[in-house]
């Protein structure tokens, strides 16, 4: 069962996202990613969800507030008595709601001080423990480890994604039921290995490289073609992808931890500037979605707001960008936006160039490495952009710029690869899906989706989201002035 159902507008998800933190790290369970799971209809997934949480927290902002679909859940969480309103904008509830407001959390900022978030918890524990009057209040620590003792029950499975993709992985996971034939099948490979061996012997034969399991070792097929300029070429090789479960700020759809097999590519040293899709627009004549529909997202100072008029041509206050920012990320991009990029610099040089698959990014990300970030076990602000007054694992605040800052800043990772932590969220190729088990070799993502995958996070971001292992999305068409991209080639 859920503790806390979340009913909001997908444009409050970057706000939303603070306070379910808060409120799962006091033990509460909560539902709020409405990915839905294979065999499942909207429909029924939803109301299953609704049906079993204790407590409804309908989310009213100024989007919210014109969403049918939070309206009719508020009112069915209403019906049954556990509804928890939580305004994030001084508006007015839709008629029906407006007589029971539990908390205005506007001025809140991931500070479970501030006396209204207190309120807000208060009503949820009321509404929790008068929807389920057995249950025991628990600190924190005692629910987690109870939430994890709990038996589920038995639920479709849904098909491994190497089981679609990758045949002959799993008919060699099958090999028990096919003892004698695959005998007879061995034995003659292997007759035919030894007789080219044997057949075209070198005088300095040279030893194969082979990548033990769970390394992050790039070992083999380098592209012998010349990187294009401002491109790193990265070695195939093998890497464990995901997080564990005991890392800080682990998220489940961070696991399972599985291997991932890849080949060898090139990936823009840095996020694509202002200068750089100045050109591709200029050439083109593109119109970005934001141009075409109703702009895009910027923060006033106080709260994020939506306008019209705001475009690539803008920076993260909604302000045209000074020329003194050519260099920093473009943003208010969308995934549509960055894919016509990459088509139109695929049809000018003659080479392919695409967005990179979200496990070609979390590899060149970590370069090696299998901590929470590419430089260890933190990662401070004077090794890249994020809100520093949100750091990791309680270390020492840092500086919130506020801002982009060029693309060659900090450090690079030790691939060469500038601002894989921070500046702004990348897009990557994949829709966003669960992952599967098993080792995979090449993954480009679900087959078809709703969201994009987004990696990296960005100067708007605390820390946690910067790890390796993070993962966001966002529709194709979504623009933000946190979200930018970089592309890779392929030879």
């Amino acid at each position: 069962m859920t503790d806390i159902f979340i009913s909001y507008a997908h444009e409050d998800q970057e706000r939303v996202g603070p306070i379910i933190k808060e409120l799962e790290k006091r033990g509460w369970i909560v539902f709020w990613d409405r990915k839905i799971p294979p065999g499942e209809t909207w429909e029924s997934f939803i109301g299953k969800a609704l049906e079993e949480s204790r407590c409804v927290l309908a989310v009213w902002s100024r989007y919210s507030v014109n969403s049918d679909w939070v309206k009719e859940e508020a009112d069915e969480a209403k019906q049954k008595g556990v509804l928890v309103p939580l305004f994030l904008d001084a508006v007015d509830a839709p008629r029906g709601f407006r007589r029971i407001q539990a908390a205005d959390i506007s001025g809140w900022k991931n500070n479970s001080s501030y006396p209204p978030f207190q309120s807000l918890l208060t009503a949820i524990e009321s509404k929790i423990s008068s929807a389920s009057p057995h249950v025991v209040k628990l600190a924190p620590a005692l629910m987690s480890a109870e939430r994890h003792t709990v038996v589920p029950a038995a639920t479709p499975i849904a098909t491994p994604y190497y089981k679609k993709n990758n045949p002959s992985e799993w008919l060699f996971q099958n090999i028990q039921r096919q003892h004698a034939v695959w005998a007879v099948v061995i034995l003659a490979a292997v007759v035919v290995a030894l007789y080219y061996v044997i057949s075209h012997k070198t005088e300095n034969p040279v030893a194969p490289q082979v990548a033990p399991d769970n390394s992050l070792k790039a070992v083999t097929n380098v592209a012998a073609e010349p990187a294009p300029l401002n491109f790193v070429p990265i070695r195939g090789g093998m890497f464990t992808m995901g997080s564990r479960s005991n890392e800080l700020n682990h998220q489940s759809d961070e696991a399972p931890q599985h291997q991932v097999r890849l080949s060898a590519f090139y990936m823009s040293r840095y996020e694509v500037t202002v200068g750089e899709f100045r050109k591709f627009i200029e050439a083109s004549g593109y119109k970005t979605d934001a141009e075409k529909g109703d702009g895009s997202y910027f923060w006033n100072g106080n709260s994020v707001e939506k306008r019209a008029r705001i475009n690539w041509h803008h920076g993260v206050s909604g302000r045209v960008r000074p020329k003194s920012e050519e260099n920093h990320p473009v943003v208010h991009v969308s995934w549509n936006d960055a894919v016509e990029y990459c088509k139109w610099l695929s049809l000018t040089t003659g080479k392919n160039y695409r967005l990179p698959t979200e496990a070609e990014w979390e590899y060149a990300c970590r370069a090696g490495n299998s901590k929470p970030f590419n430089t260890g076990d933190n990662l401070t602000t004077s090794q890249a952009n994020y809100d520093g007054n949100y750091p990791y694992n309680n270390n020492q605040k840092g500086e919130n710029r506020q801002n982009t800052v060029p693309v060659n800043s900090f450090a690079p990772n030790a691939w060469g690869l500038y601002n894989m932590h921070g500046n702004v969220w990348e897009l990557c190729s994949d829709w966003y899906g669960s992952y599967g088990s098993g080792t995979v070799t090449n993954p480009a993502g679900p087959a078809k989706g709703s969201c994009r995958v987004l990696r990296g996070g960005s100067w708007y971001f605390s820390a946690e989201y910067c790890r390796s292992a993070s993962r966001y999305n966002s529709p194709p068409s979504y623009r933000f002035n946190n979200v930018g991209f970089r592309p890779v080639f392929v030879p």
